[in-house]
């Protein structure tokens, strides 16, 4: 027997507290669920249940075909269950309440997961011989192996890297300028603060693009998250202080690593001091007004424009590719140094993600290994990223791909898994024709030698808050951002930051815990040594 709340939709919170509160039927449901003597198919051969969570663009399975090769490694029949991840989000935790996992889950679980159900996935660290693909990567990919494995030396799963990919890795966060419009005004790329606001103004008052018109928007920022920071935040200028910034993880928090030390960057004199220039810039007319309200999807379509002249100067974004028909009028730039400081980035990140997790309880282990070990396959994990051969993707030769442009004809279709399927893309990979890969190979090398090198100045990715102490920044945060964002917001827009001013937000976000944050996350930091 099993029971799935695969179509529980909006009533998915409800099935959940009936199961969470309800202990009798969850053990039933769990027990039901690990006794399985499995399914066999009208040939005799196992079904393995095998769920892929996807999102709404990616492709249904049946209409992919390199996934019979993972068959024929295991010599059984897959039953692909595809969920999409808004779906998913709302299952997950009704299905681990019951006990009710596929064989193999495909990016659905992460640590967190682990810790509290470790009785229904398999620990793997004792498998790898049966895997030999997934043994040699966890030997070879540091990142990869961290990431796997748990405080007790437990693997429930066996990740996805992709990092190969790209030549760099700074994880999407860029700083680009208009390189035609440098040209065309006989400047260069601005390498400290003041240069770069007298590009600014220069970008402002002589009509750069041409048109006749002062449509030219010199410096355009992103609003800033009410929750916290994030994606392409103005905030990346804490770079040019010498911070380096964790934008897409815990610096999205305010949490930054130097020498060892783990700080907030919102109690620092660099915060203060990027914040008076943020606004300076604004109050010039240099960054617009309403730069903090706008909507992203017009603050998006000024980076387009009409697809003829552009109008925007510089911008923090993912690569070049966002300006569309305008991008090859642009350049990554490395922050431009704040007075008396030293610049640096981003750190590399390893494009290291959930990957493959096993049902302990699953009667088909062997040929869910099997199944594992052949999606670690170069030309499977190939084309479980970027789409069936031939078809999709054209192998050169060993190592050598070209992934042709019926993969990305329709930007509304997603071919192939990506990123939601079990990969690694292996050191010394060549994989041509994919714009956003070409695009980062071009823009962010200009990163590289200012991203850290040391683990002394970035918390590695690999490192998992504990629940209670996840729960305890969670609730801080919650009330420092509430607190926090409307008056950096209003700084920056209306200026007003004194000596008083300052002081008072700094003892009112110590009166809200923000060092009792910094103190948890050294103590992460600390664990790792």
């Amino acid at each position: 027997m099993s029971v799935s709340f695969k179509n529980a939709g909006r009533n998915g919170k409800r099935m959940l507290a009936a199961v969470a509160g309800v202990s009798a039927l969850a053990m039933v449901l769990a027990g039901c669920g690990n006794t399985s003597k499995g399914e066999t198919d009208a040939n005799g051969k196992p079904v393995v249940k095998v769920m892929v969570i996807t999102n709404s663009a990616t492709r249904k399975m049946n209409t992919m075909t390199w996934w019979k090769k993972l068959e024929a490694a295991c010599d059984c029949s897959i039953k692909w269950q595809q969920v999409d991840g808004t779906a998913w989000d709302q299952q997950k935790n009704a299905s681990l309440a019951a006990g009710d996992v596929p064989d193999l889950t495909v990016w659905g679980f992460g640590k967190t997961d682990f810790s509290k159900n470790q009785g229904l996935f398999e620990d793997l660290s004792d498998d790898l011989d049966k895997m030999p693909n997934a043994k040699k990567y966890l030997e070879e990919d540091k990142d990869a192996k961290n990431f796997a494995t748990d405080s007790q030396g437990h693997i429930y799963q066996i990740p996805s890297d992709a990092s190969s990919r790209m030549k760099v890795n700074v994880n999407g966060q860029s700083m680009m300028i208009n390189k035609t419009w440098l040209d065309k005004l006989g400047l260069k790329v601005p390498t400290t603060w003041d240069e770069l606001e007298n590009v600014l103004e220069a970008f402002k008052t002589k009509d750069p693009n041409g048109n006749g018109k002062a449509d030219e928007i010199p410096f355009t920022i992103r609003k800033l998250n009410s929750t916290g920071f994030g994606w392409w935040d103005p905030y990346l200028l804490l770079n040019s202080t010498g911070i380096s910034t964790q934008m897409s993880s815990v610096g999205g928090q305010g949490i930054y690593v130097q020498d060892g030390k783990v700080g907030n960057f919102m109690l620092t004199k660099n915060f203060r001091e990027v914040t008076e220039y943020l606004h300076e810039l604004m109050s010039k007319g240099l960054i617009p007004a309403d730069a903090l309200t706008k909507a992203d999807d017009k603050y998006n379509a000024e980076w387009t424009g009409d697809g003829k002249t552009a109008q925007v100067g510089v911008a923090f974004g993912w690569n070049t590719n966002a300006f569309g028909t305008l991008k090859d009028q642009y350049v990554s730039m490395p922050a431009p140094a704040a007075p008396g400081a030293t610049p640096t980035w981003e750190p590399s990140v390893a494009d290291v993600y959930n990957g493959a997790a096993v049902k302990a309880e699953s009667p088909y282990k062997d040929q869910v290994f099997k199944i594992i070990n052949e999606w670690l396959d170069p030309d499977v994990s190939i084309q479980s990223y970027f789409g069936d051969f031939d078809k999709y993707v054209v192998k050169n030769g060993d190592n050598d791909y070209t992934v042709k442009p019926e993969a990305s004809a329709d930007s509304s279709i997603q071919v192939a898994l990506a990123d939601r399927g079990l990969a690694w893309l292996r050191p010394g990979l060549k994989i041509t024709g994919v714009p956003d890969i070409d695009a980062s190979n071009k823009d962010w090398p200009a990163y590289q030698k200012y991203q850290p090198t040391s683990s002394k100045d970035f918390m590695p990715q690999y490192l998992t808050l504990s629940d209670d102490d996840s729960n305890t920044v969670a609730n801080n945060n919650t009330s420092i951002f509430t607190y926090a964002m409307p008056i950096i917001a209003k700084w920056i827009k209306d200026g007003g930051l004194t000596d008083d001013s300052w002081n008072e937000f700094q003892k009112q976000l110590k009166s809200l815990n923000i060092e009792q944050n910094v103190e948890i996350y050294q103590k992460l930091y600390d664990s790792a040594k």
